[in-house]
């Protein structure tokens, strides 16, 4: 009777996958957020007052990354949730705070300042994270986009002579 041998079964992860690594990494991100936030002293100046337009265009934002789950990248879906914790850090704090975001992170003084906070650099650098995986995606993947219409062809060739 012969041995079996091992059948390794890889699975690929899919858009459920990528969705929960965005949604784990940016509670995480929003949480550390709040608590520095919560546990920080921010002066009354230091506050940044946001509109009800601002909190439905960062819910909307919230909503795109939770779509980037579609790209098949775990590198863009943790970007995306790096992006959103700094969204979603910023929007629940100023829910909380009557559309008001504290900023605890000052530097100088009333007159001449940088008031910031830690969502504002996470969003940040998940941004630029963001984009530039987002590119690499796109170019390693550029024989499966869709090929430029007629119209656009003859344009790129008109500006090439």
């Amino acid at each position: 009777m012969a041995a079996e041998t091992p059948v390794a079964v890889v699975k690929r992860e899919g858009p459920h996958e990528r969705l929960l690594l965005i949604l784990v990494a940016s509670a995480v991100l929003a949480a550390l957020d709040l608590s520095v936030k919560m546990t920080l002293p921010t002066p009354e100046w230091a506050f940044h007052q946001r509109s009800p337009e601002w909190a439905i265009l960062s819910a909307l934002l919230l909503v795109g990354t939770c779509a980037l789950s579609l790209v098949p990248s775990r590198a863009v879906a943790l970007a995306a949730g790096v992006t959103a914790g700094g969204v979603l850090g910023n929007l629940a704090s100023a829910l909380w705070d009557g559309n008001r975001v504290p900023n605890p992170l000052v530097f100088g003084d009333e007159m001449n300042f940088v008031a910031f906070n830690l969502a504002d650099v996470v969003f940040s650098v998940g941004n630029l994270v963001l984009m530039a995986t987002l590119i690499t995606v796109t170019i390693r993947n550029r024989d499966r986009l869709i090929p430029p219409r007629r119209l656009a062809r003859a344009l790129y060739q008109r500006t090439r002579s």
